[in-house]
């Protein structure tokens, strides 16, 4: 039976039949219940169009508005307290639930299962699965060690403690992400019924920030990998406090929680020294000086993760013992507000820097996919993978080039013009440049059509690449590819002409992608008045012609169509069911309405 004393108004979570979750925000009466004395629980669903109002109600004497709490238009409810779900205790019995008995009936007894999969054409086709026995005896929790309990309504431990635990003392692996944990008291107890926990994804519960006082003890310090995406922290002194009660933190993701009072004070008395991999994506960081840099000193951080936080610039300062960031690595700056190429510049002064995720920023959104890949791998000389893709030798040393080349030109342009200034602007390229001289210097002579690098003037002459185009179409798949040399500054709607000549291919339904060696997805050239170089095709690349199925695109249409207008008929439905219910609740009493 729960009571108020079972509340937390901002803390306990509940659940509905239906699987939508929210959390108390109100404890108390209810200003348009008939009964003043009745206690309610009101509700934020996580869903906003759960509810049916904002946490405000009609007195029922007064007629006036009266507000208990604060949400979104339909997010809020007031429920009696006889139903309210508070979720259940993580028993045995609900994590043997997760796994079939080893003689449980089989699904597929004659290695069929009871479904059937349609073909394009309309058929059904039996779908066949084999194994399904020596699947099973891998699956017992007896066997495995790793186990998935996500989106279970799990709110506390097992009212039994440790010892109703005690067989499962040799899992190391457990997610619960998904569940209504909100307490780090509860997270504490969890963890000392399983001693061999080595990692533990607690993703997507609403708990809130570790109170200092809470005795974690020693029940986490076996933890190497920690998943606190989606939670509810709000504050670095929660990191703070976990990394002194889990010294041997190789991973820990915080994604989507809001860090921002981070400071070097905090920071300075962390504890991680053993952290190989952090993920603060969507942190709210917005300063590297304030927010990054307090980090640089974590002696084994080789991956770090900071998608989609707003930071717009990256400095590093000197420092006497050259000690920030020594070990990282990986850097993922996927959808932040970096907007020049000195702060990529910047990234050269990590040492051990060899991977870079680098897109959807101010700097390359106005860019091509190849521009920003080869100016960032001629900028940064240690890098290795770019956007996940590998940078094999032979590119980067056609980047560079390419890049000596853009550089050069510049400068050529700045002496012949006739301008006083041209010295001092000469200087201002030089040092958006900091890396020309050196690979002026490296590339010189395989560059310069003479001895004399003003030679440069005539043109640098790795504007022509080779490519295969080779044709995927179910019509020419058979046919011969083409092996061509030809300008980067060849825009795609003219390769389109050459693939229709040579493969018989209809212009406007043809589809190009290109990749090069080591590439694990191919490149689409999607824009027929971008060249070649603004997609970065390189010399050896590999240019795919697909052709569009009409039929196949007409059904696609179709299928959309009646996705579009079953979703508006769906959203006009619950509209009217919304107004219904607005209207029912001006004309009933007030007291009816919670």
């Amino acid at each position: 039976m729960v009571t108020p004393d079972n509340l937390r108004p901002g803390v306990t979570r509940v659940r509905d039949s239906s699987g939508f979750v929210g959390t108390v925000v109100y404890v108390g009466s209810v200003a348009s219940a008939k009964n003043r004395n009745e206690i309610y629980a009101g509700i934020s669903w996580d869903d906003a169009t759960r509810g049916k109002h904002d946490g405000s109600v009609i007195d029922r004497d007064t007629n006036q508005l009266v507000r208990h709490f604060k949400c979104g238009p339909t997010q809020g409810s007031f429920l009696r307290l006889n139903k309210v779900d508070l979720g259940c205790e993580l028993t045995p019995q609900l994590m043997r639930s997760r796994y079939v008995e080893p003689d449980a009936e089989l699904i597929a007894p004659d290695n069929v299962l009871p479904h059937v999969a349609r073909t394009a054409g309309g058929r059904s086709k039996p779908i066949e699965f084999h194994g399904e026995l020596k699947i099973r005896k891998r699956q017992q929790l007896e066997v495995v060690d790793a186990i998935s309990l996500r989106m279970l309504g799990i709110s506390r431990p097992c009212n039994g403690g440790s010892e109703e635990l005690r067989e499962f003392n040799h899992l190391k692996c457990i997610d619960l992400a998904g569940n209504l944990l909100s307490d780090w008291k509860d997270v504490v107890a969890i963890t000392k019924s399983f001693p061999s926990l080595q990692s533990l994804s607690l993703a997507s519960n609403r708990i809130n920030d570790v109170n200092p006082n809470l005795m974690i003890g020693t029940s986490m310090e076996c933890l190497t990998t920690l998943n606190l995406n989606s939670t509810n922290i709000c504050s670095f002194q929660t990191l703070r406090l976990l990394g002194e009660a889990i010294p041997n933190l190789e991973e820990l993701c915080v994604a989507h929680c809001d860090l921002s009072d981070i400071d070097a004070e905090a920071s300075a008395t962390m504890s991680f020294n053993n952290l190989e991999l952090l993920d603060m994506s969507d942190c709210q960081l917005t300063s590297w000086g304030e927010h990054i840099m307090p980090l640089s000193r974590l002696p084994k951080l080789e991956s770090f993760v900071l998608n989609d936080n707003p930071i717009e610039s990256i400095s590093f300062q000197e420092t006497a013992d050259g000690l920030d960031f020594v070990a990282l690595a990986s850097l993922q700056l996927a959808g932040t507000s970096i907007h020049s190429w000195k702060s990529v510049d910047e990234l050269d002064k990590l040492p051990a820097l060899r991977s870079l995720r680098l897109r959807n920023t101010p700097l390359t959104s106005s860019l091509g996919v190849g521009e920003v890949r080869s100016t960032t791998i001629a900028r940064l000389p240690r890098l290795e993978y770019f956007n996940a893709s590998p940078v094999p030798e032979r590119e980067r040393t056609e980047a560079e080039r390419r890049y000596v080349s853009d550089v050069a030109r510049e400068l050529l342009l700045m002496s012949t013009a006739d301008d006083g200034g041209a010295d001092g602007k000469k200087r201002q390229v030089e040092t958006r440049h900091p890396r020309f001289g050196a690979l002026m210097e490296a590339h010189k002579s395989a560059m310069m059509a003479s001895s004399s690098v003003t030679s440069l003037s005539q043109g640098i002459q790795d504007d022509v690449v080779g490519v295969t185009i080779r044709s995927m179409a179910a019509g020419s798949c058979d046919l011969e590819p083409l092996h061509k040399r030809i300008p980067r500054s060849l825009k795609v709607g003219r390769i389109k002409a050459m693939c229709s000549r040579a493969f018989a291919l209809d212009v406007d339904l043809q589809i190009l992608h290109f990749r090069v060696d080591g590439d694990p997805f191919p490149t689409e050239l999607d824009d027929d008045e971008h060249t070649l170089a603004y997609f970065g095709v390189t010399d050896g690349a590999e240019i795919l012609v697909n052709e569009i199925d009409v039929e196949a695109r007409e059904r696609e249409e179709a299928r959309r169509r009646e996705q579009h207008d079953r979703l508006v008929e769906e959203q006009e439905s619950h509209i009217a069911v919304v107004q219904s219910m607005q209207r029912q609740e001006r004309q009933i009493l007030p007291g009816q309405s919670a």
